[in-house]
């Protein structure tokens, strides 16, 4: 008997996603006494580099990998319940792993680099863009 797959749904992704605009907004608009003093450029990264883990923590408990570009909600549905979660795992992991490396950049270059908001904006991209062509290679 083929197991049930949950009812194809995009609520949680688009909640996800508000919450992700209105904190960046929040932020820019603002909010910057509430974050640490790191520099703008850093901040940002780490906001949407979290958001981002927080993204894959969604869709690995509830196995939503069609929310993914390139995975069909009939691919992930045949794919089973494990391949599922392999696929939404490895996903957290490579941006958890990136989010890693940023921090350490973040935090750890600190005293050695002079503040730059454009490079420290660059290096996030250049975080998130080494994450998604690392997860690219993980196939459901």
């Amino acid at each position: 008997m083929k197991e049930q797959y949950q009812k194809k749904s995009y609520t949680l992704f688009w909640a996800w996603l508000a919450l992700l605009v209105a904190v960046v907004l929040f932020y820019i608009y603002g909010g910057r006494r509430y974050f640490p003093v790191i520099g703008p450029g850093k901040n940002l990264g780490i906001i949407v580099l979290v958001f981002l883990d927080l993204l894959f923590v969604l869709m690995l408990a509830t196995q939503s990998v069609y929310w993914i570009s390139g995975v069909t909600y009939e691919k992930a549905a045949e794919a089973g319940a494990g391949a599922r979660r392999r696929f939404a795992l490895w996903h957290l992991v490579i941006f958890l792993v990136a989010t890693a490396l940023f921090l350490v950049y973040c935090f750890g270059m600190k005293g050695v680099l002079v503040p730059d908001q454009t490079r420290d904006a660059l290096v996030a991209g250049g975080a998130v863009c080494a994450a998604v062509v690392a997860s690219s290679r993980v196939r459901l």
